[in-house]
């Protein structure tokens, strides 16, 4: 007697879905095997080429308008050859008429003009937004005879490119420079003409020229030395072969040998044990090569054409799948209507429900089981959600009531020299969280300007707020008391290490400024070390000792320090957010980056108002960490001190 067997319905089920979609796939993967791959390596081919070929067309249109440069120049320069004094003016001109020329010179064979020796070589060089410099170069330690680019130009007897190169004696940056020889008028080169062009944009674009997300690309000169690569440290470090003999890769040396040999095409290679797209081109006016890598596996993945092929393939089996599985499902699934009602009235939040228990499929019954688990587990978790519920309630109406405490006891109005008070003061702070970890302070009294800015380790929390409002308080009631910084902070760390309880610590800076003398008195524990600004624009960094953390240990001693500001002077007080604020490379604002910033904005706008300079600094910030999330408070105070006069007024006033 043959053995029956009684297969279940998810069993059934499983073998008929198992069939179709092997069926289904099997054509799916046979067409995109034959059909897409040659396809989308063509299509890849083409567009990383149009890439490339739009890259060149851009890279020839800037140097095309530096050789303009230079040769709308070169009557003017032969016309002003009998003074040569006035060249270095000529040089500084042409080297200002264009955006893309960073520096440029005329350079002189020795002695052209006895009077000034061997060499003469009036150099200008610039960035955007500075001022020109203007320099003699020439000598034995800026031998320009001797250069690539001099020889190169003296040579050809026409305009050239020069290989490109780190000039040390001129513009100290990357760059490449267009060189066109002067002549006498018996043919005799006297000289040549130079304009310095920075690379620095061009390895930009080219780091950005990616037909496909995990693309790199990179430019050779017409020697192979590399001027843009993804690793920086071979850039006029290595050429493509001595870069294809580090990695032992044939395929690499026959890519340079190639493009050197100023072909343009597109094939698969491979680059460590990798099968790459590799799409390659020149660039005609300087004989450089640039060349793009893609992953092959990311160009076959834009199906094109064969995704309807797949799509309709898919669609129809999906549509047998569902007619196969309405079928097998309408036969087997009759004794699951009960269960199907009772799980309704779960839904519904009615827990006691009875599940049915009369199930001849032993599949049914193991799923009214697990159904049976499953009631009692969402009664059990709905009750425990509701007392967690309460208790989340009732946190976030503690938090929300530090919050304002905290948002109302912050100064809102700021001292402007506008309204008589001497100084020009404006603040900011940006809490990460509900309630934020750092605080500033200022008052007016007496004729002095006193200020506090700290910050409370563990911010987001009920005890951070009442802790600021503690050393709020204190800072305050010194200052009725006429106590100085010293004792002010003194005071702020008996009050913290007599609470026990707190394991918190605080760091902050508190100062006094006397508006009628200048003098500023100040004591540091732990805090950053705010910028001072000269009113003629010098920065730096405030000088000074400083305690240890309030709330570490008992304060025994606190150094205070005082200097005598002018009047102009400014002050930039900083917490620990702004310094630290990173972007989504990693990278760090810094106390470097913000003393740049400063110091720009001096440079720019040294009758900026307090709460202008705020606003520029928290913008460069902005800029640094673009959408990148931060996880530390920002904080930010600055005054402009402008005094009251020579001499407090008498008391008896």
């Amino acid at each position: 007697m043959k053995r029956k067997f009684n297969l279940s319905f998810s069993t059934r089920l499983y073998l008929w879905a198992t069939l179709l979609i092997l069926i289904t796939f099997s054509g799916i993967a046979a067409i995109f095997h034959t059909y897409s791959s040659q396809r989308e390596e063509e299509a890849g081919g083409r567009y990383a080429g149009f890439m490339l070929n739009e890259m060149v067309y851009s890279i020839n249109e800037r140097l095309l308008m530096v050789e303009n440069v230079v040769k709308r120049y070169e009557p003017i320069v032969e016309k002003t050859l009998s003074t040569p004094d006035s060249l270095m003016a000529l040089v500084e001109e042409w080297t200002l008429s264009d955006s893309l020329v960073i520096g440029g010179s005329i350079c002189f064979e020795p002695y052209y003009y006895s009077k000034k020796g061997e060499y003469f070589m009036p150099y200008v060089t610039t960035t955007l937004g500075n001022k020109p410099v203007s320099v003699y170069l020439g000598g034995k330690d800026y031998d320009y005879f001797k250069m690539e680019w001099y020889k190169s130009a003296k040579e050809a007897r026409q305009g050239i490119w020069s290989e490109p190169y780190y000039d040390d004696g001129g513009g100290d940056v990357m760059m490449i420079s267009y060189v066109l020889p002067l002549f006498n008028k018996y043919g005799n080169m006297i000289g040549v003409m130079t304009a310095d062009m920075s690379l620095e944009e061009l390895v930009k674009d080219v780091a950005h020229l990616r037909p496909y997300h995990d693309s790199f690309s990179f430019v050779v000169s017409r020697r192979g030395t590399f001027i843009v690569h993804p690793r920086r440290s071979v850039i006029l470090n290595q050429t493509i072969f001595s870069y294809a003999d580090s990695l032992d890769s044939e395929p690499m040396r026959q890519l340079g040998r190639d493009m050197l040999s100023g072909l343009a095409g597109y094939d698969r290679r491979t680059l460590r044990g990798k099968d790459m797209l590799v799409s390659y081109t020149t660039i005609p006016r300087t004989g450089w090569a640039i060349a793009t890598f893609s992953p092959y596996s990311e160009v076959v993945n834009h199906l094109g054409m064969v995704t309807g092929y797949m799509l309709a393939v898919l669609v129809v089996g999906l549509v047998g799948l569902l007619i196969v599985l309405r079928y097998v499902i309408k036969r087997n699934t009759r004794p699951l209507e009960d269960l199907t009602k009772v799980a309704y009235k779960i839904a519904r939040g009615d827990f006691s429900a009875r599940l049915p228990r009369d199930t001849p499929d032993s599949s049914v019954r193991t799923l009214v089981d697990a159904f049976a688990h499953m009631q009692q587990s969402l009664a059990d978790y709905v009750a425990s959600l509701r007392q967690s519920t309460l208790a989340q309630a009732r946190i976030q109406s503690e938090l929300d009531i530090a919050h304002a405490i905290q948002k109302e006891t912050m100064p809102r109005t700021f001292p402007t020299s506008a309204a008589g008070a001497g100084i020009d003061v404006f603040a900011m702070l940006n809490p990460v969280s509900t309630i934020g970890g750092d605080f500033y302070d200022f008052m007016l009294a007496d004729g002095k300007f006193y200020f506090c800015i700290g910050t409370v380790s563990c911010a987001g929390t009920v005890s951070t707020s009442l802790l600021m409002t503690v050393a709020r308080s204190v800072f305050r009631s010194s200052i009725s008391a006429a106590q100085g910084p010293e004792m002010t902070i003194k005071a702020m760390s008996n009050v913290l290490h007599d609470n026990p309880e707190s394991d918190m610590s605080i760091t902050v800076f508190v100062g006094a400024l006397d508006l009628y003398s200048g003098e500023l008195t100040y004591a540091n524990a732990s805090h950053n070390a705010p910028l001072l600004v000269q009113p003629d624009g010098m920065t730096e960094f405030l000088p000074g000792s400083s305690s240890l953390p309030l709330g570490v240990d008992v304060l025994e001693e606190c150094a205070q320090a005082s200097l005598v500001l002018k009047p102009g002077s400014r002050m930039v007080f900083f917490t620990d957010g702004i310094i630290t604020a990173t972007n989504a490379g990693g990278a760090a604002y810094t106390d470097y980056t913000l003393y740049h910033t400063v110091t720009i904005i001096m440079a720019n706008y040294p009758n900026l108002s307090a709460m202008d300079m705020i606003k520029r600094i928290g913008r460069s910030v902005r800029e640094h960490v673009g959408d990148q999330e931060q996880h530390r408070d920002q904080a930010l105070l600055t005054f402009t001190y402008k005094g009251l006069g020579k001499s407090a007024p008498s008391p008896d006033r």
